[in-house]
């Protein structure tokens, strides 16, 4: 038995051929890119702004300009699910600039904060456009991107 154990570790121990990568390198190294994939994948969310509810940020990479309209991916990170179980959801959101409206849709909402846990919805219909006002992270949001 003791020499079984032996040749295992001996076998484990012996160097790679010249050149050749280190047995464990290819997993260390997908490891890692796996850790940093969703740090590179946030790099470019930005808070837009925070209530008792919720937190809104938006993925500054995704920003598209269209004469007076404005499209931005947001994630809404809620502080306590709601009704229906959601924690967090994503969705695009466009704002026109002239009429000083916006509108969601695209939304996927999820059981866990920052879009994790369950996905539990899918909604693909655009929502009607509202007005913009108050003191909301939609107003923020809306001042951002329009300058207004």
């Amino acid at each position: 038995m003791t020499h079984a154990i032996a040749q295992q570790t001996d076998t484990a121990a012996s160097p790679a051929p010249r050149g050749a990568p280190r047995r464990g390198t290819r997993a260390v190294a997908a490891g890692v890119a796996a850790l940093l994939m969703p740090a590179l994948a946030w790099a470019n969310l930005a808070k837009v702004g925070e209530s008792e509810l919720a937190t809104l940020y938006m993925d500054r990479s995704t920003i598209q300009r269209e004469e007076n309209v404005v499209r931005v991916w947001e994630i809404q990170d809620l502080k306590a699910p709601d009704a229906d179980g959601v924690r967090s959801r994503r969705y695009m959101n466009e704002y026109d600039c002239k009429y000083q409206m916006y509108r969601i849709s695209s939304m996927t909402s999820y059981s866990g904060p920052m879009l994790t846990g369950q996905k539990l919805f899918d909604v693909d219909t655009k929502g009607l456009w509202r007005k913009v006002g108050g003191l909301s992270p939609f107003t923020l949001s809306f001042v951002i991107h329009c300058g207004r």
